[in-house]
């Protein structure tokens, strides 16, 4: 046991010494989850603010003074122009009216969704429409005798009936789970791949292999210090992510509420991102992180140690991170997917689904169970194999 704390220790001196490894394991992820669960929300609701305070030119063709005068009132102005659509392609307009044979064409540049200024335009020019279309409507109504509450025989209230930790997740719910498994990853990749490439390339890993240490003791040093890494980043990600549901999110209460009121969340849309889980939900995630460490702590001790070189293993660990983000792609659809147990099963598919329900607070004991169990099972078998490794000595000495 003195021995694998002793090669532990050295591992995690030799990287601990670089500050800038110090500042992306404990500081980054602090500050990054705040960042990124309310940084796209500020950013995009204060240019939709700015568009909708300022005055932007549409184009438009053929369109009656009362929509001209119902667009000057949305602050846009209007402009006559001859060929719409190479007028918005071109930028000389975010968007064009057409009104032709009793129909209204809109065009924009929609291809990048809601987060551009010609969408947001769009929008402004609909809500014209729509004011106009409703008053016609009323005055027509009027004409016939008919009052324009017959339009609305009844009133439509929506209720979130999501759980209370799914509602304090919030619009970016399922970037939490990526972001942990992420950081598991990158605070422990440093260490594990100073510990195996960069020995390869200093040439101590020869002198440490020829100490009269069992492999097995070697493999679990190395390994103790990248876990303490991992583990480290983990609650530091964690630390972010409780600054974001309560100290971050209650000092933009204010601007979360105004851009709320912009983008027509009703108040009800928790925008941004935070954890708010009981004692059990928090042990829940802090086991399932720790079981994924100890799986990615052996692939990534095997893909160091395989590699010739520091850079060529910095290669095979960039594609074990691409490999991890095809989960949270399958994440996204999840909620379109009725979720069988033996997802659970899944390797890294089933620790972001299993980080997903626990935020969601929707976790049911079959599924994590079946997450840790099958973890564990993938994690002994990384271990092994990385063991097994270490006893061959065209993997050790390929270079």
């Amino acid at each position: 046991m003195n021995e694998i704390l002793i090669i532990a220790r050295k591992e995690l001196l030799s990287v601990v010494r670089e500050r800038r490894v110090l500042f992306n394991t404990l500081v980054l992820p602090i500050l990054i989850m705040p960042l990124l669960m309310f940084g796209p929300i500020l950013l995009f609701g204060n240019a939709a603010r700015q568009t909708q305070e300022s005055v932007q030119k549409v184009g438009v063709v053929g369109v009656p003074a009362a929509v001209l005068e119902e667009l000057r009132k949305a602050r846009l102005e209007p402009v006559q122009i001859a060929d719409p659509q190479t007028a918005v392609q071109n930028r000389e307009v975010q968007a064009a009216l057409v009104f032709e044979n009793g129909r209204y064409t809109l065009y924009g540049r929609l291809s990048r969704g809601t987060a551009s200024q010609s969408a947001l335009v769009v929008g402004k020019v609909q809500a014209a429409l729509r004011a106009y279309k409703d008053r016609v409507v009323a005055e027509q109504l009027r004409a016939r005798g008919i009052g324009p509450d017959i339009l609305e025989p009844f009133s439509i209230e929506t209720k979130d009936a999501s759980s209370a930790q799914e509602q304090a997740a919030g619009v970016f719910a399922f970037l939490i789970p990526f972001f942990l498994v992420m950081f598991i990853q990158s605070g422990g990749m440093p260490v594990a791949l100073d510990a195996t490439a960069g020995e390869k390339e200093k040439g101590t890993l020869e002198a440490l292999l020829a100490a009269p240490v069992p492999l097995s003791q070697i493999l679990l040093g190395k390994g103790l210090a990248v876990f303490v890494m991992s583990m480290l980043s983990t609650i530091a990600s964690l630390v972010g992510l409780l600054l974001s549901g309560g100290v971050v999110r209650n000092f933009l209460a204010g601007r979360l509420q105004t851009l709320q009121s912009i983008q027509g969340g009703g108040g009800e849309v928790q925008l941004g991102g935070g954890l708010a889980l009981d004692p059990l939900g928090y042990l829940s995630i802090l086991l399932t992180a720790v079981l994924f460490a100890l799986l990615i702590i052996a692939v990534l001790i095997s893909l160091g140690l395989y590699a010739r070189t520091f850079k060529e293993a910095q290669s095979y660990t960039g594609l074990l991170s691409l490999f991890t983000i095809i989960p949270i792609l399958f994440l996204q659809f999840s909620d379109f997917l009725k979720l069988q147990d033996w997802f659970f099963a899944l390797p890294i598919v089933n620790v972001v689904l299993a980080m997903d329900v626990i935020v969601r607070g929707a976790a049911t004991a079959t599924q994590l169970l079946t997450t840790w169990a099958a973890t564990l099972a993938y994690a002994g078998l990384a271990v092994y194999l990385a063991y097994r490794s270490f006893q061959r000595e065209d993997v050790v000495f390929r270079n």
